[in-house]
């Protein structure tokens, strides 16, 4: 594995990246509420943060990239997650509400199954399916957005 750069770096990293760009930002860690699902959230703010969320949060995801490949790391729980506006803590909440949802389908009709998720989408839900003792879930399909199917085990 390679040697990447430290999280406490990533917030001073992240803001100076964004100036590069043009965008007046500055970046702190704030909590998510579930560091299983989300851990080490960075959150950007300022005046031009919200830049960082046009078609659909496509710059934020590329600054995402960027930073985890700057980390070198692969263990979700040491990865750094950028966040503008609450944008993907609302996302992660709602999920947490969807899989509730999907988990009394599953018991009730024996499974569900959610159209196509991005990956982080997936995780977020099987690591939240994964809390249920009496359910489990299964990604299906081919590519980079699949379908997770949640059912009684």
């Amino acid at each position: 594995m390679r040697k990447g750069i430290a999280l406490e770096a990533i917030p001073e990293i992240a803001a100076r990246w964004c100036e590069g760009l043009g965008l007046k930002v500055e970046a702190k860690y704030q909590a998510s509420g579930d560091d299983e699902l989300f851990p080490n959230r960075l959150v950007l703010e300022g005046a031009d943060a919200q830049w960082l969320l046009a078609n659909k949060g496509q710059a934020l995801d590329a600054l995402q990239f960027l930073v985890h490949e700057a980390q070198g790391e692969r263990d979700e729980a040491k990865l750094v997650y950028l966040d503008v506006q609450s944008f993907r803590l609302f996302r992660m909440q709602e999920l947490k509400a969807m899989a509730e949802l999907a988990g009394q389908k599953a018991r009730q009709f024996g499974s569900h199954v959610f159209a196509s998720l991005s990956p982080r989408e997936r995780r977020w839900l099987h690591l939240l399916i994964a809390r249920e003792a009496d359910l489990a879930s299964e990604s299906e399909g081919t590519g980079t957005f699949k379908s997770l199917k949640v059912f009684r085990k």
